[in-house]
């Protein structure tokens, strides 16, 4: 995960830290692309699961999930990530 948020532009290659394995440092990635996040809840097969809205209209833009916290949030911030650049609206 880190070599792919490192791709994405997300987490810079020198930073030891690894955003799928800290809570503080998945918040910095999501910082970076300026979204807000919240804790949706875990799924039935126990994984985590994060959505990711817009800070201004609250309106869903993407969600992640996985099977720690930060791993979640990063899949998230992926995917908003991956939604801004297909979709500028």
């Amino acid at each position: 995960m880190r070599e792919e948020l490192i791709a994405a532009g997300l987490w810079e290659a020198h930073n030891p830290n690894n955003p799928s394995l800290s809570v503080t440092a998945a918040w910095q990635v999501l910082a970076r692309i300026g979204v807000a996040c919240k804790y949706v809840g875990r799924t039935l097969e126990g994984d985590y699961e994060y959505l990711v809205y817009h800070r201004e209209t609250g309106a869903s833009i993407a969600s992640g999930r996985g099977k720690t916290a930060p791993l979640a949030m990063c899949q998230a911030a992926l995917a908003a990530l991956h939604k801004n650049t297909a979709d500028p609206n």
